[in-house]
């Protein structure tokens, strides 16, 4: 019998890339407004493009769970669980960060790159339950 999947994972999943597009769409915004408009542009379509090569990296490197069984599949549940909040620490940290002790356009650049780490999220959240099952021949 599978454990039921985390409601935070559930809700990850369901955010999918609308997420970070319509972060790094406020982004570009204020980019716009506070920044050079060129530099917002590039910073904005350079990190969603960051989380979407980082999310299907993780991906990858996460579903050879399912082809190896390099782990327990409880323990393979709890690394993701682990790899999100950690994730979640990581955005949170580099948000307050880039807030609160940098300034000017390294603020600004810092903010926008901190949705990189939701990749990470959003890749344990998918390859939550991806166990291991053994072939017989």
């Amino acid at each position: 019998m599978l454990p039921k999947k985390p409601n935070y994972l559930i809700a990850t999943e369901k955010l999918g890339f609308k997420f970070p597009l319509a972060w790094c769409i406020a982004a570009l915004v204020i980019g716009a407004a506070t920044q050079e408009v060129s530099s917002a542009i590039f910073i904005s379509i350079g990190s969603l493009f960051m989380v979407w090569l980082t999310c299907k990296l993780a991906s990858l490197f996460f579903s050879f769970q399912q082809h190896s069984g390099i782990l327990k599949n409880n323990v393979y549940d709890n690394a993701m669980k682990a790899v999100w909040f950690i994730s979640l620490i990581y955005l949170l940290i580099n948000v307050f960060q880039s807030i609160f002790f940098q300034q000017g356009s390294a603020s600004f650049l810092g903010g926008v790159f901190s949705i990189v780490y939701f990749s990470f999220m959003l890749a344990a959240a998918n390859k939550w339950g991806m166990h291991y099952v053994e072939k017989r021949v």
